[in-house]
């Protein structure tokens, strides 16, 4: 209860009258917390575009040095011969699981790109199903909107003529004549 609904009211227009270099500098921390946001953002999307390749490059290295170790220690070929055997069986993995992983991706692109075909094509149809639906209903209201309006001006017009013969029908009487006498 420090602060009263009268002390608040006061502080915001102080708040909302800043000096163009207040305004200035919060512009630039925006500006510098926007392009920090678009920083992180880059390094997220390079850290997912390089996986693939960083994985695959991994893969193939380790399988390749396993590889060149078998036949050097145990199959005793020479240096040069396992060095060439472990970097063929390196460049077949990254490029083989390169292509499988490259062919899977676009296997999972295409069937989602004709999920949302097949969703915009749903949409489409519900839109059009449902405008023929809507215009029949806007069609119903303003039918029954000119019917109500027709209705009101043949009720004025009998009331006007029912006020009217019963001017005429009726002859003129005094005030008397409506009095019994007791």
């Amino acid at each position: 209860m420090a602060k009263t609904k009268v002390q608040s009211k006061d502080i915001k227009p102080k708040e909302q009258s800043k000096s163009p270099k207040e305004k200035e500098k919060l512009k630039q921390q925006q500006e510098a917390t926007f392009k920090k946001r678009i920083k992180k953002e880059k390094k997220r999307l390079d850290k997912l575009v390089s996986f693939p390749f960083r994985a695959l490059f991994i893969i193939g290295s380790v399988i390749g040095i396993v590889y060149f170790l078998y036949n050097f220690y145990f199959e005793m070929n020479s240096l040069i011969v396992s060095i060439l055997k472990g970097f063929l069986l390196f460049v077949f993995i990254y490029v083989g699981l390169g292509l499988l992983f490259f062919i899977w991706f676009l296997i999972v692109a295409n069937a989602r790109r004709r999920e949302e075909i097949e969703k915009s094509k749903e949409e489409d149809f519900n839109n059009e199903k449902g405008k023929p639906h809507l215009e029949g209903i806007y069609e119903r209201e303003l039918l029954l909107k000119q019917a109500e309006e027709k209705r009101e001006q043949e009720v004025r017009r009998l009331r006007e003529q029912l006020s009217q013969s019963k001017a005429q029908s009726s002859p003129p009487t005094s005030s008397s004549e409506n009095f019994e006498v007791m």
